[in-house]
This record gives structure tokens, C-alpha cells and sequence, in this order.
């Protein structure tokens, strides 16, 4: 708009200027030895703009005669560029597509002169990896990583293909070697803490859980799960090295944690397993009055041996006057059966697959049925065993 209103001006300064100067042409005189050149103001001021306009003529097209030879020779590096991030841009949407052959071959083929080559070398790894071609993977990471090695980009894609692939210990190697700063990296972590997961370092995952919560990584909820999880793997760990072991690991953890029914009961069971069963009877029997959870109710049926009678009157006790608890009637008559009360075992199995009829409860109460002479009854309970299968 102001250009416009520049050239109108200088138009209508012309139409003013123009006749005035018309009517006074003034007079011109050039003497050099011998020559002289005379003409009127307005003819030497339009010689002067004609020579102003061949001068400038003259100026582009000598420096265009100069550089054509180096935007001649430019000219294939610039369409070797623009190829490669034609082949760039293609390749991503390929892998997208699922066309993982050709996604790779054009994601490495013009990667010399890719703007992006990091991008390049992600995508044919990525590529590699759905083909089947691991180690063809892993030199593609390695040339990623010779670009940039501290790329966020290349540690998450590599820490998710080895996580997708199930190469869980080679990943664990891998965040050993990492400094603090990409451990603490968000993107990092929400990979990271399911790789300690699975290696069982429980340590190291319990250590970054308030950070998970605290950065929203994960969910509130999730991060306390894996707080009880870390403390039950624990206990296991502790489990291998004696029943002290396992008594002080249960001790050091926190006092809520150990109100938990899951954590406890892991505790308990691993107690069982290790043959101390009277260490937990009695807080075990406490905690049932209060919650018939599974995870209690799974140290029940763990008990065996000269345990089982110990443990027989208090859960029949329990499961009288909880009568509507599936559970607690599966692990009462589980328990008969371990004690060899098959007239207890055939009652409380019945009662169980009255609240929830399963095949496994079906084939349980026709073997203790069996026992009691009742080959009726128990051809019954198969029957309705395989209608469940």
C-alpha cells in the first residue's frame, strides 16, 4: 500500500514537473579538447538514466556469467537434498503404513545428504525391527548414535524396540551405563521403571516411584500398585536367604505397607512355604475376620502337612458364619480335602459351586464324593464338570 502511494505520488509529481521543465530546457555544455557535446537539460537527464540502466544491465549480467558456473555445479547438490527429503518425508508415512520393507530402503538410501539423518537412521530402525532384522537394527542405532548419542529421540526409540522385542536384560544393561541426567529424563522413566519391572530390581524401581508420581509419568493409582509389587518381590528375594531374612525384609517395610492384605499376605505365604506356619496364624486369622481377600485366602491353600489340622476348626469357624463368601467355602473345602474330611470337603465344595459353579470345583466334589461311596452324586458333578468345559 505505501509503495503504491510512493510511485502514485511520484506520477503526479512527473505531470507537474514535466511541462515546467518542457517550457524552461535550459542549456548543456560538455567540452573535453577537441569534442563538445550541447544539448538540453531534459535530453541529458534521460542520457544519463538510459546510461544508469545499461550500466546496471551490464553489472548483472557479468556477475551472472561469473556464478553460473557455481550455481550449475550447486544445482546437483541442492536436487541430491531435495530427493533426500522427498525419501525422508515418504519413509515416515510408510512405516506408518505398515510397509516396513520399503520404509527402510528409503529411509537409508539418500541418508548421506538428508537433512535430518537421525530421522532416517529411527525410521529404518524401526523398519528393521518389524522385519525381523535385529542386528540390522542395531547398526542403525549405532549410526544414530554416532550423529547425536545423547538424543532424547534415539535413547526413547531404543529403549521401546528392546522393550517391544523382549530384550529386557539387554535394555537393563543399556540404562546402566546412562548418566543421571537421561535417567532422569521423564521420557526415559515411563520406559525405564517397566524394564526394572520385569529384571525384578526392585530397589531401583522403588527408588523412582515418588518421581513417576510427582512428573505424572504414570497414574497415582498404577505407582501404588507398583509399590506393593516392589515390596512382594522383595520379600520373595529375601525368602531365598531364610526365614530371618524374610522376617526383617517384612520388618523394614513401611508400617501402612504392611497393613496391606497384599503385601502381608505374600509375607504369610512365603512363611508357609518355608515351614513356619505358626509365626502367622494368628494376625493371618485376624485379617480374615476382617477381609476374606484372595491374597489371604491363597495362604490357606498353601497350608499342608501337620499344619492342616491346626488350621482346620478356625477356618470352619470362619466359614459357618461367613456362609455367602465363594472363596472362603473354596479354600474351606480345599482345606477338608487336604485334612481327609471328605463329609466337610463334599459340603463345603457343594456350597462353593452353588455361589460360583466352575469345572475345577465340579471335578473336587465328585472326587470327594467318591471317597464317601456317593458314585452317583459324583457322576453328577463330572457331568456338569464337562458341561462347564
Amino acid at each position: 500500500m505505501v509503495r503504491l502511494l510512493i510511485l502514485a505520488l511520484i506520477i503526479f509529481a512527473g505531470l507537474f514537473v514535466g511541462p515546467l521543465l518542457m517550457d524552461q530546457k535550459g542549456y548543456v555544455l560538455i567540452a573535453v579538447n577537441d569534442w563538445t557535446i550541447e544539448s538540453s537539460v531534459v535530453v541529458m537527464v534521460m542520457l544519463i538514466l538510459v546510461f544508469y540502466a545499461l550500466l546496471q544491465f551490464a553489472e548483472w549480467a557479468l556477475v551472472n556469467t561469473l556464478t553460473l558456473w557455481g550455481r550449475t555445479r550447486h544445482w546437483f547438490g541442492w536436487r541430491r537434498h531435495r530427493i533426500a527429503r522427498e525419501k525422508t518425508f515418504t519413509s515416515v508415512l510408510e512405516l506408518a503404513s505398515g510397509q516396513y520393507l520399503a520404509a527402510e530402503k528409503n529411509s537409508t538410501r539418500h541418508v548421506r545428504f538428508s537433512e535430518q539423518p537421525l530421522l532416517n537412521y529411527l525410521t529404518a530402525a524401526k523398519a528393521a525391527q518389524q522385519l525381523g532384522k535385529l542386528e540390522q537394527r542395531d547398526q542403525y542405532l549405532a549410526a544414530a548414535a554416532d550423529i547425536d548419542s545423547e538424543n532424547l529421540a534415539l535413547n526413547t526409540t531404543r529403549l521401546q524396540l528392546q522393550i517391544e522385542e523382549g530384550g529386557f536384560d539387554a535394555a537393563y544393561d543399556w540404562l546402566q551405563d546412562q548418566p543421571s541426567q537421561v535417567l532422569q529424563q521423564p521420557e526415559i522413566m515411563r520406559l525405564s521403571y517397566k524394564v526394572y519391572e520385569h529384571c525384578e530390581k526392585w530397589n531401583t524401581l522403588l527408588a523412582m516411584l515418588d518421581k513417576l508420581k510427582k512428573l505424572q509419568v504414570i497414574e497415582a493409582e498404577v505407582v501404588e500398585q507398583l509399590r506393593i509389587k516392589c515390596y512382594q518381590g522383595l520379600l520373595k528375594q529375601a525368602s531365598q536367604q531364610g526365614l530371618e531374612a524374610l522376617q526383617a525384609s517384612f520388618k523394614s517395610v513401611p508400617r501402612k505397607l504392611r497393613n496391606e492384605q497384599a503385601v502381608f499376605g505374600r509375607y504369610a505365604l512365603l512363611m508357609v512355604d518355608l515351614g513356619d506356619y505358626e509365626s502367622v496364624e494368628k494376625d493371618l486369622f485376624k485379617r480374615l475376620t476382617q477381609d476374606t481377600s484372595e491374597d489371604l485366602l491363597n495362604v490357606i491353600n498353601a497350608v499342608d502337612g501337620d499344619h492342616v489340622e491346626a488350621c482346620k476348626d478356625k477356618l470352619l469357624k470362619l466359614a459357618q458364619r461367613e456362609n455367602k463368601d465363594a472363596l472362603l467355602a473354596t479354600a474351606t473345602g480345599q482345606l477338608m480335602v487336604k485334612a481327609k474330611d471328605w463329609e466337610q470337603a463334599v459340603y463345603w465344595l457343594e456350597h462353593a459351586v452353588k455361589l460360583t459353579p466352575s469345572a475345577t470345583l465340579y471335578n473336587q466334589l465328585a472326587a470327594a464324593q467318591l471317597e464317601l461311596g456317593k458314585e452317583t452324586d459324583a457322576l453328577a458333578s463330572f457331568k456338569e464338570a464337562a458341561f462347564l468345559y
